[in-house]
């Protein structure tokens, strides 16, 4: 890749660029695992500027990724005692397996300084998802059901120790 990436911790006003990405990359990125019919309607809730600006409030950053003039990626993380949890990763389709993840990751981890794990909740049925994060060093710690609005799901805990 020929570019230079930039990620930024951005602030509630700029929400929106999360919630556009998210509405490009989410549909596209869980096509398998979720039936179509809740597709819409499960980014639409997940992504609301409400329901991700409360979550700022709660603690959690966020950084964006731009690769030239294009923002092509987000995460958003907060730290949990020795955790770093991070509850969303997403990187637009073209722009995957160039390290993006793995710098926004890095983005979240300097933030925060000095912890002892890693955590993330990995859609079991995201074999692309799960895969990344074994790639990475995850490690899979156990399994746990979710409910999202009326839809339930199974997803992996998955863990990844830090050096001291």
């Amino acid at each position: 890749m020929s570019f230079s990436p930039r990620c930024r911790r951005i602030t509630i006003e700029d929400l929106d660029i999360v919630h556009d990405l998210a509405m490009q990359i989410w549909p596209k990125c869980y096509r398998r695992a979720i039936a179509p019919t809740q597709i819409d309607e499960l980014a639409s809730a997940l992504f609301d500027l409400d329901r991700l600006e409360d979550a700022m409030d709660g603690g959690e950053s966020f950084w964006v990724v731009r690769v030239g003039e294009y923002d092509v990626g987000f995460i958003s993380a907060r730290l949990d005692g020795a955790y770093i949890r991070i509850s969303r990763l997403y990187v637009l389709p073209d722009y995957r397996g160039f390290g993006l993840g793995k710098l926004l990751v890095q983005a979240a981890q300097g933030h925060f300084g000095p912890a002892q794990h890693l955590a993330v909740l990995v859609n079991k049925d995201h074999e692309t998802s799960v895969d990344f994060c074994l790639r990475a060093g995850f490690a899979i710690d156990r399994e746990i059901a979710t409910q999202v609005g009326q839809y339930g799901f199974t997803h992996y805990v998955m863990r990844k120790p830090l050096d001291a």
